[in-house]
């Protein structure tokens, strides 16, 4: 190990937006890298990204088809002294809320644990987590949009949420009740003081930003997050919305979260915030009003070519968080502030102009 390896970084989902993001940044910093996939067919995806190209001798890979078996990591985690956790499940309307979400899910992040247990290297592991677990699917659409809860690195999980056990109704019910319970479950084994390493949470808020990955405005288009083309293309309101992170944001403060010299394990916070703070008081339709009118006046060139539609009104059904992510930025980010919505939302509009005029 020379001085500037930190040693090697094991990263599930490592071709999805934050978990892309994760790898470069990572080995940015110094970290070696196994990208852990699911198919054979995504290591060359990755290995075409132009950023990821300079480090080739410091990548590896491996492949997991299926995650919830017993054992899946084990092999993938050899030699590994941190993991990254970001591979999930998203709930799409037609999964099986049981066998394909909630089971999943649980199972998988119970063999993230055992196989970090079994390598004899692993001292960190951290955990991409979702505010989907700190509300009650059964709220329906009522939660509105006053912002007037805050959303902090002590904000409790939904211990309904927590105690839905299958079969359950739907695959918002199972989402929920997935990410409540591994929450808890982590949060007790980290507090058990038990395990040869220590454990992280991180909750992100929406990621939003570009990907190199992406080489046609096309698949920009069907990639991009919800909040991005419900303002953009006037697509419909988003349900959610637990705040907002510009992508580059989002994989410091994962990558950072790694560090045991910056975070001990008796001082991280239950979760750290990966999300842009916002103004107590202020309303989702302030900020979305606000976002608007940045995003027509730095875009207005796309817009007159019909390039983009801006969503005014499509300020999402459930905003009732408000974000203070400053115990975050100032373990993570020495005190730095994220980027804002209205600015990653530019970014990734500037993105698809690019990619529209090439393609």
């Amino acid at each position: 190990m020379t001085i500037d390896d930190r040693g090697l970084l094991a990263i599930t989902g490592a071709n999805g937006t934050i978990g892309y993001a994760s790898v470069l940044y990572a080995l940015h910093v110094g970290y070696r890298v196994r990208c852990i996939v699911r198919r054979e067919d995504v290591v060359e995806t990755i290995k075409a990204g132009p950023s990821i190209q300079q480090y080739a001798g410091k990548v590896q890979y491996a492949v997991v088809p299926d995650n919830t078996v017993p054992g899946a990591y084990d092999t993938a985690f050899e030699g590994a002294t941190k993991v990254l956790h970001v591979a999930g499940v998203w709930p799409k309307p037609n999964y099986h809320p049981d066998n394909e979400i909630y089971y999943p899910y649980v199972k998988s992040t119970e063999n993230i644990i055992s196989a970090a247990q079994k390598s004899g290297s692993v001292r960190r592991v951290v955990i991409t987590q979702a505010g989907a677990g700190l509300i009650s699917p059964d709220d329906g659409d009522t939660l509105g949009t006053a912002m007037n809860k805050v959303l902090n690195e002590f904000v409790p999980v939904n211990s309904h949420s927590a105690s839905i056990q299958p079969p359950i109704p739907t695959p918002h019910h199972s989402y929920s009740a997935a990410k409540a319970y591994c929450m808890k479950y982590l949060h007790s084994l980290r507090s058990s003081k038990k395990l040869p390493f220590s454990i992280i949470q991180i909750i992100p808020g929406t990621v939003i930003g570009p990907s190199e990955l992406v080489s046609t405005a096309a698949d920009a288009s069907a990639r991009m997050d919800r909040m991005s083309r419900a303002l953009l293309f006037n697509d419909p309101k988003p349900r959610y919305a637990f705040g907002f992170i510009n992508v580059e944001d989002c994989a410091k403060v994962h990558v950072e979260a790694l560090d045991e010299k910056k975070v001990s394990g008796d001082e991280a916070p239950p979760w750290f915030i990966a999300a842009a703070e916002s103004v107590q008081g202020k309303s989702g339709q302030d900020l979305w009003k606000e976002a608007g009118d940045y995003v027509e006046d730095q875009l207005s060139d796309g817009i007159d070519k019909g390039l983009f539609t801006i969503g005014r009104d499509n300020v999402p059904l459930n905003m009732p968080f408000y974000v203070d992510s400053s115990l975050t930025r100032k373990m993570l980010m020495e005190g730095q502030g994220f980027k804002g919505f209205a600015q990653s939302v530019v970014e990734v509009g500037r993105w698809y102009t690019r990619l529209s005029e090439h393609t």
